[in-house]
């Protein structure tokens, strides 16, 4: 979704252009708030097509909560007329049923709007929630209307119901609601034609084709969808009201609003018709429809930062601050706890170092005295072996003269 905001966002540059700068020019170059005031900011309004009704619906507004709020400087109107606009363009939540319900749905508008793809990108959008979806080409006038929509239901991945040119397309409706019985299509998808040219025909054939739905598939939630040209301005709002008289417009699909300067016409449809634009395109790709959102849009027309993401992302910040600082105290805590270990190790360390030292001194002591009485005990074992010795060699020698023996005397006869 923030693709296509920014999408959207480009594509209202011309509009921002043509309509926000003269705004801006009134508000902030007034010096008070009068009826030239009022005068000024109602033109600019009405020339940027956000049309007259709604225009001076906008305008009432601003003057009851001017005097509500007793405002006294132009600058200060600002903020109340962007959420004026704003709560022209609610879309309630009842305006998307048809997507949770068993659903047909007609999509009407004349031709060149871009009918036939908006039935195919809605299509795929449908899809990608899970319904399954079938479109019926009841567009049987225009030549190769089928043709192109079958392309488009082939990108989308849904299947569909034609006919042949030139039928009537009210036999193309009865074969696509059967269809759609059969297979249990959640969403079946009619294009129908666009001529205005002769509004009593158009009228007879979609009451026709209303009267084969009533009767083959009463129990469904029935949808009638207009496509609009943004680039057309005042024209889109004149092709409203023809349809509206012989249709009962439940939603608009705004199409082409990349690059148009006349974007304030959602407002004035919205507020004219009071029917809610319940789509929005900006592309010729198949993602370029998205559901219509009135904050983003006004968001985008006045260039003005998304208000939940920036909450989102002081939010954000503000959490990121709390982290920070509770990782700061655990750092501190365990910093501390581990310095206060250390040291209890360190005077652990030192106590045993100064027992071992202490021990080691004793054991040397010992050692020292172990090695005094061996030395004086050696010394006396040696003078003790040295006069044993002695002694034993004069025992020796007396023995070795005692057992000298006697020369024997000879005797001549």
């Amino acid at each position: 979704m923030a693709g296509f905001f920014s999408r959207l966002k480009e594509g209202l540059n011309k509009t921002r252009d043509n309509i926000v700068a003269g705004i801006d020019a009134v508000f902030y170059g007034a010096s008070e708030i009068d009826d030239d005031f009022y005068e000024e900011l109602e033109e600019i309004l009405i020339m940027g097509d956000i049309g007259v009704n709604a225009t001076n619906d906008i305008i009432e507004r601003m003057k009851d909560e001017v005097k509500k709020r007793h405002l006294r400087h132009p600058s200060e109107c600002k903020e109340l007329l962007v959420e004026s606009i704003r709560e022209q363009m609610r879309v309630e939540e009842t305006a998307y049923d048809f997507e949770k319900k068993q659903s047909v749905i007609f999509i009407i508008g004349v031709n060149g709007v871009g009918k036939t793809t908006s039935v195919g990108k809605l299509a795929s959008i449908l899809k990608g929630q899970g319904r399954k979806v079938l479109i019926a080409a009841a567009d049987t006038f225009r030549a190769a209307a089928g043709d192109q929509l079958a392309e488009w239901a082939h990108r989308a991945g849904v299947d569909m119901i034609g006919g042949a040119e030139g039928a009537d397309p009210a036999s193309v409706i009865y074969d696509a609601v059967n269809a759609a019985k059969a297979r249990k299509v959640d969403v079946l998808i009619c294009d129908t034609a666009g001529r205005l040219h002769n509004k009593k025909n158009l009228m007879e054939e979609l009451k026709k084709m209303n009267r084969i739905i009533d009767r083959e598939f009463p129990d469904a939630h029935r949808e009638n969808l207009i496509v609009l040209d943004g680039t057309t301005g005042q024209n889109a709002l004149s092709q409203a009201r023809e349809f509206g008289e012989v249709a009962d417009l439940t939603g608009i699909i705004l199409t082409k609003m990349d690059g148009t300067a006349k974007g304030g016409i959602a407002v004035a449809i919205q507020s004219e018709l009071n029917v809610p634009v319940k789509y929005i395109g900006v592309g010729e790709t198949i993602e370029d429809l998205q559901k219509f959102h009135a904050d983003e849009f006004v968001n985008a027309l006045f260039d003005i930062e998304d208000e939940e993401a920036a909450k989102a992302q002081k939010a954000a910040e503000s959490d990121t601050d709390v982290i920070n600082e509770a990782a700061v105290d655990v750092v501190e805590k365990v910093a501390g706890e581990t310095v206060k270990n250390d040291t209890d190790v360190i005077s652990e360390s030192e106590t045993e170092q100064g027992n071992a030292e202490h021990m080691a001194e004793n054991d040397t002591n010992v050692i020292n005295e172990d090695a005094e009485g061996v030395s004086v005990s050696n010394e006396t074992d040696a003078g003790t072996a040295d006069n044993t010795e002695e002694e034993q060699t004069a025992k020796d020698n007396e023995t070795v003269t005692e057992e000298k023996p006697k020369k024997k005397k000879w005797l001549f006869w």
